[in-house]
């Protein structure tokens, strides 16, 4: 079987997804099973057999997401990764959650300096996602050509972002691989009046431009 990362567009060879990708570091939800079977010209689409785990991924990927930017900084170091896992929480006070795999070093950064960003995306916003989504920061500076300001936390936000937010971590959950953080919220700007970006709306144009490149 081979499988598709929708961020970065890596293929793994196996039986499963990986748990996670070794390009972008995003856990197995991301991966789609790519059909390398021939298609057969008909009327009548047959219903996809799964198996009780194939259906249950599937189904978690119907779920509606977001697309963001989760920056962080600790001693003078900055990172920031491609998430599409932030939420509201409450609305007095204001707090969001995000949730970051342990592996990746936004989560080492969060966990140190108790604070983090969200550069949230418009329409626009693909290269940005990619940019943030393939390299690990412990090896490669991911601001370089970007263009960002500090906010009143110290953390890097975007400034070709649609909304930015900045929150200090007032809890913390495992589940496993990820940590779930929760942050009241201690600033928030907004930088232009475009549509959000969606991770759906990100997959779909990204297989499109795939599918477009000779």
């Amino acid at each position: 079987m081979k499988w598709r990362c929708a961020v970065c567009g890596y293929i793994h060879h196996g039986e499963n997804p990986p748990e996670i990708c070794p390009v972008c570091g995003v856990d197995s939800s991301y991966f789609e099973k790519i059909d390398t079977q021939p298609q057969e010209t008909s009327e009548k689409v047959p219903m996809e057999i799964l198996t009780p785990e194939e259906a249950v991924k599937k189904a978690v990927r119907s779920l509606s997401y977001g697309l963001f930017i989760i920056t962080a900084n600790h001693e003078e170091k900055d990172n920031g990764q491609t998430a599409n896992t932030c939420f509201q929480i409450t609305s007095d006070p204001v707090q969001v959650a995000i949730g970051i795999n342990k592996n990746n070093y936004t989560h080492e950064l969060i966990s140190k300096s108790g604070k983090f960003g969200v550069s949230i995306l418009d329409q626009n916003g693909g290269d940005l996602a990619r940019n943030f989504g393939y390299r690990s920061g412990r090896e490669v500076n991911k601001f370089e050509g970007i263009k960002a300001h500090r906010g009143i936390l110290g953390v890097l936000v975007l400034d070709e972002a649609l909304a930015n937010l900045e929150a200090k971590v007032v809890n913390s959950m495992d589940t496993g691989t990820h940590t779930l953080f929760l942050g009241t919220v201690a600033s928030g700007e907004v930088l232009g009046n475009g549509k959000p970006m969606t991770y759906d709306y990100f997959r779909s144009k990204n297989d499109l431009k795939k599918r477009k490149t000779p």
